[in-house]
C-alpha cells in the first residue's frame, strides 16, 4: 500500500461493495472482499481523522476558522 490515498482506497472499497452485493463472489472470496473492505474502511477514517486533525491545528495557530465555525 505504498501508493495509498484516500481516492484510491475509496476506489477500491466502492469496488468491494460492490461485488459483494452483486452475490456473484463464492463464499471464500467474499470473506476475503470482506476483510479487505473493513481494512481499507479503517485505514480510510484514519487518513480522515488526520486530516481534520490538521485543519484543527492550523486553524488553532491564528488561520481563519472553518466555514461554520465562527464563533457566534
Amino acid at each position: 500500500m505504498e501508493n495509498f490515498t484516500f481516492e484510491s482506497g475509496m476506489d477500491e472499497l466502492e469496488t468491494l461493495v460492490r461485488d459483494l452485493e452483486s452475490g456473484s463472489l463464492p463464499l471464500e472470496a467474499s470473506f476475503q472482499a470482506f476483510e479487505r473492505g473493513m481494512a481499507l474502511k479503517k485505514r480510510l477514517e484514519a487518513l480522515l481523522e488526520d486530516g481534520d486533525r490538521r485543519i484543527r491545528v492550523l486553524t488553532e495557530s491564528g488561520e481563519e476558522p472553518l466555514e461554520g465555525e465562527e464563533d457566534a
